[in-house]
């Protein structure tokens, strides 16, 4: 009873289904990490990262994505397994990234040319490697809402695709001594309902991925494919089941691969909202009216 609950605890106050979570990401597993092999899932940890939610994705075998300081201490300070965290964002500071390469997280993506070299300065000083993919800003077009498309080319997120900045910023990750460079990430939009934009950002990233190993004979290992799947928040939205964006996209990987002679990359997504934003209810007690 929500009353009950608020008056044991007080308001405001989340409550969330923990069986709600946990059936998400079961269906993670089955629809994705069962069905392909090497495939990743990480919890974008920004829509929810209470110390419990940390516990709870690591007993369900998912990775977490982080985008600050304060999400990083909170997985540390939950002992959540560290090569399991990645780091993205595109204002991370000094600050954020040494402690990420203090703790020598799973992997960092690097969202702009100048976040590479201080990234790199600081492996440097402290004598460390970073494991690294970079967001790409793919020049797609998401149907959602202006304020959560992140996938046009004037987005404000990762480095764009004109081929002055993105090869020779490829050729420095590949020759770099600080950092490994594993592939690329792109993320395209957020509650979105159909698939049409992460296929056309896909093709982006698999032509960098055969530009990589053509031009430098180098096989990149991971690629990202992000996020966004859309939720139920009213009557007229119709959210699909997970395997309708992860077969198309996971088809359209292995046929590029087979016909281009490539390593199929271990493929991530990045659900966040997608796991949580059914998961609860907020409570709270009416002031005035």
């Amino acid at each position: 009873n929500t009353l009950e609950l608020t008056k044991k605890y007080r308001t405001p106050l989340y409550v969330v289904s923990e069986n709600e979570i946990i059936s998400r990401c079961k269906e993670i597993r089955e629809s994705f990490l069962e069905k392909y092999n090497n495939t990743k899932a990480v919890y974008a940890s920004k829509a929810f990262l209470p110390l419990a939610m940390c516990k709870i994705i690591e007993r369900e075998g998912l990775g977490l994505d982080v985008v600050s300081g304060g999400e990083l201490y909170t997985a540390i300070k939950a002992n959540f397994p560290l090569d399991k965290i990645e780091f993205n964002g595109n204002n991370k500071s000094i600050e954020e990234l040494q402690m990420a390469v203090e703790h020598g997280i799973g992997r960092i993506i690097v969202d702009n040319t100048y976040e590479l070299d201080l990234l790199e300065e600081i492996c440097k000083k402290e004598n460390r490697k970073a494991k690294i993919l970079f967001r790409i800003t793919p020049g797609v077009k998401s149907n959602t809402h202006k304020y959560i498309t992140t996938g046009t080319k004037d987005s404000k997120f990762g480095i764009p695709l004109s081929e002055n900045i993105i090869y020779p910023t490829i050729e420095k990750a590949i020759k770099s001594e600080q950092l490994e460079f594993m592939g690329f990430h792109f993320h395209v939009g957020s509650q979105l309902h159909d698939n049409k934009s992460h296929l056309a950002a896909l093709e982006t990233s698999l032509a960098l991925m055969k530009f990589t190993k053509e031009k430098y004979n180098y096989t990149t290992p991971d690629l990202n494919i992000g996020g966004g799947f859309g939720i139920r928040y009213t009557e007229k939205d119709n959210p699909k089941p997970l395997l309708y964006f992860i077969e198309p996209v996971m088809d359209r990987i292995e046929k590029f691969c087979k016909e281009n002679n490539l390593e199929r990359p271990q493929v991530i997504i990045e659900p966040g909202r997608w796991i949580i934003g059914e998961a609860g209810i907020t409570l709270y007690t009416v002031g005035s009216i």
